[in-house]
C-alpha cells in the first residue's frame, strides 16, 4: 500500500453507532483485501460503547471521524462521503463481512471498457453467529446489468455492502436523501440507474448478517412507507414511467400494500390492517386477479395469530 498521504483509489465508508460486537470482524475483512489501494473512512455516529477504542486500535489506512451530533444513517454516510478522497466509494456496515478479493474483482469491473457507474455482487447470508444460510442474495433477487432502471423500479437487487460507486456519479446525482431512514439506499440506486449503467460480479463477494427479529413492527411499517414514497415519486414522472412499466409498477405497489396489510394483521394491529386494506382494494388492476388469494391468506394469518 502506498503512503497514507497519497490519494487512494477506493474509499470504504464505515458508519458506526454502538457496533462493537462485530466491528473487528468487519474491519479485519477490509484489511485482508487482496486489493490494497484503499482508505477506510470511519464515521463514529455518537457511539457510547467501546466502538471508538476498537476503531482507533487500527492503523493506516483508517481515518477516524466522530460526529458532533447523532445523525440518521443516510446523513452519517453523507458526512463520511464528504471526507472520502477516493475515486470509488464502497460501503460496509459494522456487522457485515467482505471476502478477501471483493475490491480486486469490482475495481476490475469499474476499470473495464464499459465504465459502469455502479458495480455490485451476490453475497452470502449469515446469522448472528456467522453461520451461512441456505440461499444467497441472488437466489431471491435476480441481478441485472446495463441500463437497469426499469428492473430496479420493480425489485431492489443491489445489496449495499457489495456496491462500489464512482464518486463522480455521486457528484452528479447527489448522495443519500437524509429524509429517508431505511430505504435511503434504494432511492439512491434509482437515481444512479436513471443515468448510468450497472454491472455485477456473479460470485458472492461478501457476507450479509441477518438478525432474526431485530426489526420492530413500527420499523417494518416505516420501511414500507418510504418505499411507497419513492415509487410514488417515479410514478409521478410520466416521461420516465409509462406504458407497460407503469402497469407493472402499479402491480408492485399493490403487492407491497398487501404485504403491509398482512403484516399489520399478523402483529394484531387490526385497525391499521383494515385501513391498509382500502389501499389494496384501490390498487387496480392487481386486486382483480389477486384479491381472492389475498383474502384467503389474510384469513389464514388471522386464524393462526389468535
Amino acid at each position: 500500500m502506498g503512503s497514507f498521504q497519497q490519494m487512494p483509489l477506493v474509499s470504504v465508508i464505515v458508519n458506526c453507532h454502538n457496533s462493537r460486537k462485530y466491528l473487528r470482524q468487519a474491519l479485519d475483512s477490509v484489511y485482508q483485501q487482496t486489493f490494497q489501494d484503499y482508505e477506510i473512512v470511519f464515521w463514529d455516529n455518537q457511539s457510547s460503547d467501546f466502538s471508538s477504542e476498537i476503531a482507533l486500535s487500527y492503523g493506516e489506512p483508517l481515518r477516524y471521524f466522530r460526529g458532533d451530533t447523532f445523525l440518521s444513517l443516510g446523513a452519517a454516510r453523507n458526512a463520511a462521503i464528504e471526507k472520502a478522497r477516493g475515486e470509488y466509494i464502497a460501503f460496509l456496515d459494522c456487522d457485515d463481512i467482505w471476502l478477501p478479493d471483493k475490491l480486486e474483482q469490482q475495481v476490475g469491473l469499474l476499470d473495464s471498457n464499459e465504465r459502469p457507474g455502479l458495480v455490485y455482487s451476490d453475497c452470502y447470508l449469515i446469522d448472528g453467529d456467522g453461520n451461512l444460510r441456505k440461499n444467497t442474495y441472488f437466489d431471491s433477487y435476480r441481478p441485472c446489468r446495463g441500463y437497469v432502471f426499469n428492473e430496479l423500479l420493480l425489485n431492489d437487487f443491489v445489496p449495499l455492502l457489495t456496491a462500489v460507486i464512482r464518486k463522480e456519479v455521486l457528484n452528479e446525482v447527489g448522495v443519500f436523501n437524509p429524509s429517508y431512514e431505511i430505504a435511503e439506499e434504494y432511492d439512491l440506486w434509482l437515481r444512479i440507474a436513471r443515468h448510468y449503467h450497472f454491472d455485477y460480479y456473479e460470485r458472492p463477494l461478501a457476507k450479509y448478517r441477518i438478525h432474526d427479529g431485530s426489526i420492530s413492527s413500527a420499523k417494518q411499517a416505516e420501511m414500507f412507507g418510504e418505499v411507497f414514497q419513492i415509487l410514488e415519486y417515479w410514478m409521478s414522472q410520466p416521461s420516465v414511467v409509462s406504458g407497460e412499466l407503469r402497469r407493472k409498477l402499479k402491480q408492485r405497489n399493490a403487492f407491497l400494500h398487501t404485504a403491509l396489510m398482512l403484516h399489520y394483521f399478523k402483529n394484531h394491529e387490526n385497525r391499521k390492517g383494515i385501513r391498509e386494506s382500502l389501499s389494496v382494494a384501490g390498487a387496480f388492476p392487481y386486486n382483480l386477479v389477486e384479491t381472492p388469494r389475498v383474502l384467503a391468506g389474510m384469513a389464514r394469518t388471522l386464524l393462526h395469530s389468535r
